[in-house]
């Protein structure tokens, strides 16, 4: 790309036939003006057009500095800016991405949205269309849960509580609340060996389910487990997580950034 930075640090470049304007009060300034030095032409791209995409979007709550998004001055984790970054890159809309951080504003705790931040930093939790994100939760084989063997968690249901019902003391480990975790979290919860899934009742039946949560029902992130669980008010269990199909397509971000697993079935069926 050709650039010319003027002595008040006024930007002007031009790159595959388009121009870019901008200043000192772009919030991804200093990261643009770094990949212009570069010749890093698509991270150019990506950094110009998500940082005011991401701010607009976000009502001024989400702000890019450096080239990292923070929230409310808290520096969020570098997935965040990693995907977004990467999905435009590639080609792919962003805005499954930009809802995700839509919703977390909807949240009315400002402190489980910073400990939502620390869940999220664990593998295969990918981000929905709408901009949910996919956990995971260990049940029993006639799909109540393990822990009071009351709740229902068969595919297609929302499961629900009163968010004031829920504890919000994340140094409580176990507490009221409806949980959700990571995939290492649910397995051994559960006694399951995803390697021998189905082969034997070495995990007593128990199985494991794919839940949907919108940020904004989170809770709590319990300090416990290396974050690898979470306490919200709602999930609907969206699919059941077993060796032998492929992820729903019409359920996730349409990005390569989304899920890796080849282990779900579609909403009621069994592979």
């Amino acid at each position: 790309m050709k650039y010319i930075i003027s002595e008040q640090g006024v930007v002007n470049a031009v790159g595959s036939g388009q121009a870019y304007t901008f200043d000192k009060n772009h919030p991804n300034y200093d990261s643009l003006v770094r990949h212009l030095k570069s010749g890093n032409v698509e991270h150019f791209e990506a950094a110009y057009d998500v940082a005011s995409a991401v701010e607009h979007f976000c009502d001024g709550n989400v702000h890019v500095q450096n080239g990292t998004l923070n929230w409310g001055g808290v520096p969020m984790p570098e997935l965040f800016t990693d995907r977004i970054m990467q999905m435009r890159k590639e080609g792919f809309d962003f805005e499954p991405m930009l809802n995700f951080l839509h919703n977390l504003n909807e949240n009315p705790s400002d402190k489980a949205i910073v400990e939502l931040f620390d869940f999220m930093q664990h593998k295969h939790l990918p981000i929905t269309d709408d901009g949910h994100f996919l956990a995971y939760k260990a049940v029993k084989g006639n799909f109540k849960d393990i822990y009071s063997g009351s709740l229902d968690n068969s595919v297609g249901s929302t499961v629900a509580v009163d968010r004031s019902s829920v504890d919000s003391n994340r140094d409580k480990g176990c507490s009221h609340g409806l949980h959700v975790g990571s995939i290492d979290y649910v397995t051994s919860y559960g006694g399951i060996d995803l390697d021998d899934m189905g082969d034997d009742d070495s995990d007593g039946g128990n199985q494991i389910v794919i839940c949907k949560v919108n940020p904004r029902d989170v809770v709590s992130v319990p300090t416990c487990s290396r974050y690898q669980k979470l306490r919200c008010c709602q999930y609907e269990v969206a699919a059941i997580l077993m060796m032998c199909s492929r992820v729903p397509s019409s359920l996730l971000a349409r990005s390569s950034m989304t899920f890796r697993w080849n282990a779900i079935t579609r909403l009621g069926q069994r592979a």
